[in-house]
């Protein structure tokens, strides 16, 4: 997709698309676009890479540098590089800057950044495979150098509804799905609203149906349909889903509870199965070696690692692909996919998509006319690239959310879960479905077989609601206090919203 299909304003505006262990960042301004990123951070060596396409400037600059796992030293090099580039063409600093997060909480695709947020992404940080510390290293340099530019948080969420599943795919009591804020929003949202543009540009394609298949870094399978995203098998957390570089893919929670049984410190998990596993643990080697997934695949003394690789990536596409009767069409993006053409075609013949016969032949043909759609055995396959920078971008320059976001940070955890239902006041938001907001004169009931979704406290002061928070602890319903003079009350009444206690977010749904 090129800078051409992009509806931006005059002013600079900054995308920045922060990996596990990879930075990337664009430059759009009036006259074109500067690229800075950097890679395989965690390794021992790093490759920094400077892109300049502008009206007055076309080259690229690329160095070796040593970040290690330095995250603050990776983002400050980073940043720098972008200030140096941005004298080297004359552009004005960024009026906005679009930060790609995954693992945020429910809320609009497009938000202020606050301390608040810091607060969330550290609260997320056990469920990101580092990204979340990452992404938060690099905010915090943004904000250093661009003082004056709004810094936006973009949601990589694949649906922007609260769940891809209904509770009764859930296989846990809805007790349990509620208290713990059980829901699956699925990643490289991003990626997948990126691949559907370039099929509806490029193809004609408004509607598609089938599986869209991101093979990076990070690697996830997603089913749609008529547009609408139904499954991603990156569901809860950076481990769901196939086995990745650094990252473990879904295990059975058994594994936990035996490592735990054996002595692993808790604190260590985290490390274990996000930096001590994937392809590197498959391969026995240190997750801060030299070496990157693209050597090991093509290390011939490594082919029982290559091979539990694309078998694990087979399986999440066959897993994918049984959610949709009769699926024919499958597009492949992402880093890998694009480079390597033969990728998605060994995995499609993996999961038994495709013949031999038919990989061998669809291969030949794609090293004739590099890529775009090919059909065979009533299959259709296309190979896409995508640019997720561009999608940022017009994110935050577009910046129009359907729904409201309610600021319920200078709240109070009086019991933490997740909820949604509609607000209602006292004794008429009680029940399924309901949240029960309370006044300090608000009646109460006490009453445990009737029980709403959650408890909304507002007052002077929290010690008005003491028998009440004690009630709601015993009864496990998610509560929050509020202060009434720090929020209107009525902006939510009547309204069906989804809180999350212990972050302290509101989103109408």
């Amino acid at each position: 997709m090129g800078l051409n299909n992009m509806s931006l304003s005059a002013s600079t505006v900054l995308a920045v698309n922060v990996g596990s262990s990879s930075i990337k960042t664009s430059l759009f301004g009036e006259s074109g676009r500067i690229d800075v990123n950097v890679n395989f951070i965690g390794l021992k060596t790093q490759i920094l890479k400077i892109v300049y396409r502008t009206k007055h400037l076309d080259s690229e600059e690329k160095d070796e540098v040593v970040v290690g796992n330095d995250f603050s030293k990776a983002s400050c090099l980073v940043i720098q590089k972008l200030k140096e580039a941005l004298l080297q063409v004359g552009w004005s600093a960024p009026k906005k800057i679009g930060h790609r997060v995954k693992f945020s909480g429910v809320g609009p695709t497009v938000q202020e950044f606050t301390n608040h947020m810091k607060n969330v992404l550290a609260f997320n940080d056990y469920l990101s495979s580092r990204h979340n510390s990452l992404c938060s290293a690099v905010i915090y340099e943004a904000k250093k150098a661009f003082p004056d530019a709004l810094q936006l948080l973009v949601r990589d969420h694949a649906v922007e509804g609260l769940s891809l599943h209904s509770e009764e795919q859930i296989p846990f009591d809805k007790a349990l799905i509620k208290r713990y804020g059980l829901y699956s929003n699925g990643y490289h949202g991003l990626a997948i609203k990126a691949c559907l543009k370039e099929l509806k540009i490029k193809y004609g394609i408004s509607k598609y149906t089938g599986l869209i298949c991101q093979i990076g870094s990070g690697v996830s399978v997603t089913t749609v349909v008529d547009g609408a995203v139904k499954f991603n098998t990156m569901q809860f957390a950076a481990c769901d889903g196939p086995v990745m570089h650094n990252r473990s893919g879904t295990q059975p929670v058994g594994l936990i509870l035996r490592m735990l049984k054996y002595g692993v410190d808790p604190n260590c998990l985290s490390h274990v199965y996000n930096r001590e596993s994937g392809i590197y643990g498959l391969a026995s080697l240190p997750s801060d070696s030299d070496v990157t997934v693209e050597k090991i695949l093509g290390d011939k003394r490594l082919a029982p690692v290559k091979n539990a690789y694309l078998t694990s990536c087979a399986v999440e596409i066959f897993k994918a692909a049984s959610l949709m009767p009769e699926c024919s069409n499958f597009v492949f993006s992402g880093g890998l996919a694009t480079k390597h053409k033969w990728l998605s075609l060994e995995l499609l013949h993996r999961s038994k998509n495709i013949s031999l016969h038919s990989k061998l032949k669809i291969i030949s043909q794609l090293g004739k006319d590099k890529g775009g759609k090919i059909n065979e055995e009533g299959k259709s396959i296309i190979i896409v690239e995508i640019d997720e920078q561009i999608q940022i971008a017009e994110e935050i320059s577009e910046s129009c959310n359907k729904h409201a976001y309610f600021d319920f940070s200078s709240g109070v955890c009086e019991v933490p879960g997740s909820s949604s239902g509609t607000v209602k006041m006292g004794a008429d938001g009680w029940g399924e479905g309901m949240i029960s907001l309370n006044y300090s004169d608000t009646g109460f009931e006490f009453n445990m077989d009737t029980l709403p979704e959650a408890f909304i406290f507002s007052g002077g002061n929290r010690r008005e609601f003491f028998l009440r928070s004690v009630f709601a602890r015993r009864a496990r319903v998610p509560t929050i206090f509020i202060e009434e003079a720090e929020f209107d009350m009525s902006a939510i009444l009547n309204k069906i919203i989804f809180l999350d206690t212990p972050t302290k977010l509101g989103f109408e749904l």
